[in-house]
């Protein structure tokens, strides 16, 4: 195998390897060469972003971080009629009324879905913004770091699958070359091997 790469190696790059390397020979070998070559570019045109990502997950999620605030906020009531009585409680996915003082002073009411049971007049946790807006999570390190592989990953499969059809094409190209090559080849050489040039059409030798 490993002569087999040398051979393909310098048959591509020019190498005088005599009979062994002809010109379709070449074409192939070239072609080879440049999928490989291909595919390593695919491969670091995909991990760059992914490792670029990953190595600014943490400070993303610590950004986002800062600029939010996890408080407690007070189940007020629900937003069905019939489940407002004190001491209910609520299961995870309801929809409920809350309230919360942020910044000190600033009351808010919203509805939200509760991630977990809780009972009315319970506390559960919201993520608000500087003026006290509700707002969505922040974003973990491991979700961050996920989604950059996942993005370099997608770019790593489009890359090589642009890659490999190319490299489809180019052999498409030069297989139909050499067989044009072997039937002009054939039709001049064929009438004297059969022995029909030569009055013989049963011989089989010229």
């Amino acid at each position: 195998m490993p002569n087999a790469t040398w051979q393909h190696l310098r048959c591509a790059l020019g190498g005088d390897l005599g009979p062994l390397c002809r010109p379709l020979d070449r074409a192939r070998s070239r072609a080879l060469l440049l999928l490989v070559l291909g595919l390593l570019a695919a491969l670091l045109l995909g991990a760059l972003p992914a490792v670029r990502g990953v190595l600014a997950a943490d400070a993303r999620a610590a950004d986002r971080t800062a600029r939010l605030h996890r408080i407690a906020a007070v189940v007020t009531g629900s937003v069905r009629p019939d489940a407002t009585s004190p001491g209910h409680r609520f299961k995870g996915g309801d929809g409920v009324v809350v309230t919360w003082d942020y910044p000190a002073g600033y009351a808010v009411t919203a509805r939200i879905d509760l991630p977990q049971a809780a009972l009315q007049g319970g506390t559960v946790p919201v993520w608000v913004t500087d003026d006290g807006a509700l707002t969505d999570p922040p974003p973990s390190r491991l979700s961050l770091a996920l989604l950059a592989v996942g993005t370099g990953t997608g770019l790593w499969l489009l890359t090589s699958a642009a890659v490999l059809a190319a490299y489809g094409l180019r052999r498409h190209v030069i297989e139909r070359r050499s067989g044009q090559r072997w039937a002009s080849g054939w039709a001049a050489v064929e009438p004297h091997w059969s022995g029909r040039l030569d009055g013989h059409p049963d011989s089989t030798s010229p």
